[in-house]
């Protein structure tokens, strides 16, 4: 759970709150941990983050909670119940009139995870947020790009994160990684962003772009990125992964080039960066056009998984692909990867030095039983190096609207 962030869900239909909600201001006398719970949360539930949910904690005491649950999705329809439910320790805990039992767990005084489990045994997960004025400006786009499939152009779906002001804005362009095996298409449809990371840049005033390559969220084309061929699952044979990832490096080019043609982008500042494939990417395409980007941001950056027999071969082959890049690189990796041991992304890392690459290769130091691939929420976690790599591009580098180079 700890990996899962808060985000908009992919809902058409919104989780409505009666319209007799009254929070009450809760008592002096609460500890500041059952305080905290008060007020309006939302946020997604369920794969590709198909349900929308809030939790609206109305009263307060040191031992109960009247909480109103509210959820809605295309498939069901929308459904909210007012329930008296009991706080244990960081968790509050109550069950519904049809018996389905819901579990809210408290992150952080601005985080809390959602398990709702039907009486049939069925269960959602989610995260919801604190709902504020001051939230992220989240923008959803599709955006045609000069590739063509079957006769139709291709479209792309690019979410963005703004920082306040007018702009133009040092841009990171963010790539996504892969489904884990491949073997489950209802996964593709998923859009995947990470508010965490967007609002560390954005702080910083930076803009953040998670396009969706081909075939991925609300993308339109095929999903291509080297399968077996009977599409059972991700391919570890070259002929079929080497391929994939020139049918993603197509995608993240394509949107590069729309952005270089927007106002609100500055294209003297820009970085590229991803997570596991979407980093591989990030890094090649950094390679291919070696003048534009100020620096690369790698997180747990891999094209297969090393347990492959030609795993070796391929990751290798991608690391070099990046080594014509003369700028910064940040290589950030965990234990605990069941992708990707430490030993192996080293190997990665020395093969792109050995072309003439130049980085820097970082253990993230997890806590026990942390997966070591999904650390993209964990900003305290890798703030720290990204604050230093922002900072050796250039020392005035975090001032927002300072030259990037």
């Amino acid at each position: 759970m700890s990996a899962l962030e808060p985000e908009a869900s992919e809902s058409t239909v919104a989780a409505a709150a009666p319209m007799d909600r009254a929070v009450l201001t809760p008592s002096n006398g609460l500890p500041a941990s059952v305080s905290a719970w008060s007020g309006e949360w939302s946020g997604w539930a369920g794969q590709g983050r198909s349900h929308d949910i809030k939790l609206i904690v109305e009263r307060l005491s040191l031992h109960t909670a009247t909480i109103v649950c509210a959820r809605a999705s295309d498939a069901q329809g929308a459904f909210s119940e007012r329930v008296l439910a009991r706080i244990r320790g960081n968790e509050v805990l109550g069950r519904l009139t049809n018996g389905a039992d819901v579990r809210f767990r408290m992150r952080n005084p601005d985080v809390v995870e959602l398990l709702w489990r039907e009486p049939d045994g069925r269960w959602i997960a989610g995260v919801l947020s604190r709902q504020s004025a001051d939230r992220q400006q989240r923008i959803s786009e599709r955006v045609p790009i000069a590739l063509l499939e079957r006769g139709e152009q291709v479209t792309l779906e690019m979410v963005t994160f703004k920082p306040a002001g007018p702009g133009p804005f040092p841009t990171l362009v963010f790539n996504h990684g892969s489904t884990g095996s491949g073997n489950d298409p209802s996964l593709f449809a998923s859009t995947v962003t990470s508010p965490a990371l967007a609002k560390y840049f954005n702080d910083r005033g930076w803009m953040v772009v998670f396009p969706q390559r081909r075939g991925r969220g609300k993308s339109s084309g095929l999903y291509d990125e080297g399968f077996e061929p009977d599409r059972s699952r991700y391919s570890d044979a070259p002929r079929y992964a080497l391929a994939g990832f020139e049918h993603a490096l197509a995608d993240v080019a394509c949107i590069v080039e729309h952005l270089l043609s927007r106002a609100d982008v500055d294209s003297d500042r820009l970085l590229i960066g991803g997570h596991s494939r979407g980093a591989f990417l990030a890094l090649a395409c950094a390679g291919a056009r070696p003048a534009l980007f100020g620096g690369v941001i790698n997180f747990v950056g891999g094209w297969v998984d090393e347990h492959g027999p030609e795993s070796e071969m391929i990751n290798h082959a991608i690391a070099r692909r990046g080594a014509t890049f003369p700028g910064p690189t940040a290589w950030m990796y965990a234990e605990n990867d069941p992708f990707y041991r430490i030993a192996h992304s080293r190997e990665n890392f020395q093969a792109f030095e050995a072309a003439g690459g130049q980085g820097l290769f970082h253990v993230l130091e997890t806590l026990p039983g942390q997966d070591g691939h999904h650390v993209l929420s964990l900003t305290g976690l890798w703030g720290p190096v990204v604050d230093a790599f922002l900072q050796r591009l250039h020392p005035a580098n975090a001032v927002p609207g300072s030259p990037l180079r």
